[in-house]
């Protein structure tokens, strides 16, 4: 019998250890490898947009002397990175350090890069010096009142700047929405109805006029926009306007405005006064629940009582929501409307239509009661 040499045992055991060390080699490179490329997979992945399709954004503040670790956090915590730790690696790597305090308006959107980039050029939110917000249908008596209020400018000078007829001729030459209309016999104020109702945003050392200037554009637009309709309507711009300061301030929804405003185009088709009690309020300077037969003999010209057709001007502010009813009016066979107060389920208070003077009367008497009441309650 042939028994194997001892080198020939050597030799096989050489063979298996090789081959073991070959696996294990194999195997470690394997994981060495699948480890690199999921790292690979992880970084890249989150160095890419959290949400490439995404149309939101959200406002974070960065306070003064944070670093990219806290920047990092705070963006992971907002959902616009993916890891915090790889934004601050990224930013240690690419050298960025020269971030800046501030709100800022980002995106999941946006890459690293991108948003590194906001955060170093300083692109921020900033708070203005000026916030001055004019809600529909104020008159221009309020807005001189809250204009003076938040840009500290002196009631009178407001009230001078935009009374002086000179000043405003040189905004009718500049303006084409703007007519001699506004300069005619009886108008109170010839910018009335052209401030737009809006939020304005100026830095301190704004001037009276830039910010008139900027109050005038969105009503510009409105005019430029509406050209076509105005001369289908066959009303000039300021009559559009006049209407629809009084449509403003008499409605309580949009479906309101439309369907005031076909009651409207039916009284003056067939003859009769608007009767709008703004329109005597505006006249008198007074504001009350109930109209005296004294308020109605006011000889303004803005008295839809006592002078046919539209107000001479616009009695307030007017959203393109009343615009665009003025112009859009319901085709109603109404021709009455009376407003019942707020009450619950009718936080603004509800209109009510009707077709005849005798069914409108029957409104005024049964609901008058609750005028009563709530002048009463509020005058408490």
């Amino acid at each position: 019998m042939n028994y194997p040499s001892m080198s020939d045992e050597k030799r096989a055991r050489s063979r298996i250890v090789r081959r073991i060390t070959v696996i294990i080699l194999a195997v470690f490179l394997l994981v060495i490898a699948t480890g690199a490329a999921v790292s690979y997979a992880f970084v890249k992945r989150s160095l890419e947009p959290v949400d490439p399709s995404s149309t939101e954004t959200v406002e974070v503040e960065v306070p003064l002397g944070a670093g990219s670790g806290y920047i990092g956090e705070l963006l992971e915590e907002n959902g616009l990175v993916r890891n915090s730790t790889i934004f601050r690696l990224y930013t240690r790597f690419k050298n960025e350090s020269s971030f800046q305090a501030g709100t800022y308006t980002l995106s999941p959107s946006q890459s690293l890069d991108e948003m590194i980039a906001t955060l170093k050029t300083g692109k921020v939110i900033v708070v203005p010096d000026i916030r001055l917000t004019i809600p529909e249908g104020f008159t221009i008596d309020q807005v001189i009142k809250r204009l003076a209020n938040v840009a500290e400018i002196p009631e009178e000078e407001i009230s001078a700047q935009l009374s002086d007829k000179e000043y405003i001729a040189s905004l009718v030459a500049e303006h084409e929405m703007l007519t001699d209309e506004v300069l005619a016999e009886g108008i109170y104020h010839p910018l009335e109805g052209y401030l737009f109702p809006a939020t304005y945003e100026f830095d301190k050392g704004v001037t009276l006029t830039q910010i008139i200037d900027e109050m005038l554009k969105p009503t510009e637009q409105l005019y430029n926009e509406n050209k076509a309709a105005l001369e289908a309507a066959g009303r000039t711009f300021h009559e559009t306007l006049a209407l629809a300061s009084v449509v403003e301030k008499e409605a309580v929804s949009t479906e309101d405005r439309q369907e005031i405003a076909g009651v409207f185009e039916n009284r003056l088709a067939d003859g009769m006064r608007l009767q709008s009690d703004p329109t005597v309020w505006y006249g008198t300077g007074e504001t009350s629940i109930f109209t005296s037969f004294n308020d109605l003999q006011n000889d303004s010209l803005y008295n839809t009582y006592k002078y046919a057709g539209i107000p001479i001007g616009p009695i307030a502010s007017v959203s393109r929501d009343a615009f665009a009813a003025t112009l859009n009016p319901n085709d109603t066979a109404n021709f009455y409307f009376y407003a019942r107060p707020p009450r619950e389920g009718f936080p603004n208070g509800e209109v009510l239509f009707e077709v005849t003077y005798e069914e409108h009367q029957q409104n005024v008497n049964q609901y008058r009661p609750e005028w009563e009441a709530f002048e009463a309650a509020n005058n408490n």
